[in-house]
């Protein structure tokens, strides 16, 4: 599955959110050199998240993400800007992407096909998908399950205060709408 440098590929890349049940996942299609700081975005706008926290990847042991020298603490995090994909993937096929380190969202991101191209893509797209993704500062995965408990038990005691919290009658935990994960990821220029 090796890329050759000189030769343009895109990924098609399957993002899953670790420990999710039912399974929460993605598949987006993005160009082989694609900036970490894009692939970011995409994967903000292919899993439904608001990009409201810190994140980073994890490839080969090393971890790369957004230095902000106010609050570099951790200096074993490197930049990761100007890092592109294939460079820093090689012949790996899997490498992780961690979302909010308080909420700690992990996900498993695995090169499915690399698919050879004369082109350049001129945008990210998803193919698939399923399930929604957990609302922003839930409290992880335990409190989205809480969550899914008490909106679905109209006599719990923080029924209304979780209705009116997350702004919306219903919030169905199977929906997925891959039109709209298009059109947001339509608006990453590549």
């Amino acid at each position: 599955m090796p890329v050759k440098k000189d030769l343009p590929a895109n990924f098609v890349l399957r993002i899953e959110l670790q420990h999710s049940d039912p399974l929460i996942w993605r598949t987006i299609v993005v160009p082989s050199t694609i900036s970490l700081v894009k692939l970011h975005q995409a994967i903000q706008y292919a899993m439904g998240w608001w990009n409201g926290h810190l994140h980073e990847f994890e490839i080969d042991g090393i971890r790369y993400g957004m230095i902000d020298p106010e609050w570099d603490l951790d200096p074993e995090l490197e930049d990761e800007k100007r890092k592109r994909l294939n460079k820093v993937l090689g012949t790996r096929k899997t490498f992780t992407y961690l979302y909010d380190y308080g909420d700690s969202w992990l996900h498993k991101i695995k090169v499915q096909k690399v698919i050879p191209t004369l082109e350049p893509m001129k945008f990210i797209f998803c193919a698939e998908g399923e399930n929604a993704c957990p609302p922003e500062d839930i409290g992880g995965l335990h409190g989205y399950y809480y969550f899914l408990d008490v909106i679905n038990d109209p006599k719990h005691d923080e029924y209304e205060d979780m209705r009116n919290w997350i702004g919306q009658d219903n919030f169905d935990p199977a929906f997925f709408d891959e039109q709209q994960v298009n059109r947001l990821l339509q608006k990453i220029k590549i």
